[in-house]
């Protein structure tokens, strides 16, 4: 609201790692959202909730704030790693990565919240395992799982743009890039179907 009230662009991107390494007992997921300009890549804002390690992304992000890096930058902090407090590629790194690759321009994305503003002939389509949509998904969305993508692309308008969602975001960027190869304009929905199932319910 601040950056909007002052007339600062910026790009949002949305992520749900675990707080540490899912193979070790007890991992839950950080929701996690970083605010960054477009034109510096500047970080401008983030933030988190989770029931652990909350406080020390925060902090990162608070100190690369006050130190002006720009989102880059986090890809490459040597952060503290143990599987019961974290993984090897922190969520900070993970927002780093996802940030550098909206910013440099190789898949566009979508807020939830920018929804409303794409052309109403936009086709959602959901990536993930059957098991996945059954537990809920974008009404009137398409569903071709990520590893049948390939063999069905052939299934998908391509005359109208495409939103690619999967659980996180991850398997909906790499649909994207491969839509993208193939001629077919597409956004990744940033944070997908577990930001999107918040947001309906904000």
């Amino acid at each position: 609201r601040t950056l909007t009230r002052l007339n600062i662009p910026y790009k949002a991107i949305y992520l749900h790692p675990n707080a540490h390494a899912g193979y070790y007992p007890g991992a839950h997921p950080i929701h996690l959202k970083v605010l960054y300009s477009p034109e510096t890549k500047k970080i401008l804002g983030a933030q988190a909730v989770g029931k652990d390690g909350v406080d020390k992304r925060i902090d990162v992000l608070a100190t690369a704030i006050h130190a002006g890096l720009p989102v880059d930058e986090l890809i490459d902090l040597e952060l503290s790693y143990a599987p019961p407090f974290g993984s090897a590629k922190d969520p900070v790194n993970l927002a780093g990565m996802i940030a550098q690759n909206t910013a440099n321009g190789l898949v566009e994305t979508v807020t939830p919240a920018q929804l409303g503003s794409e052309p109403q002939d936009s086709v959602f389509l959901d990536v993930r395992s059957s098991q996945e949509r059954e537990r809920g998904s974008i009404p009137n969305s398409l569903h071709i799982p990520l590893p049948e993508l390939r063999r069905r692309i052939s299934e998908l308008p391509k005359d109208k743009p495409l939103i690619v969602f999967c659980q996180s975001g991850l398997r909906s960027y790499n649909a994207c890039r491969l839509l993208l190869q193939s001629g077919f304009r597409c956004k990744n929905l940033t944070g997908a179907f577990a930001t999107w199932q918040q947001w309906q319910r904000s």
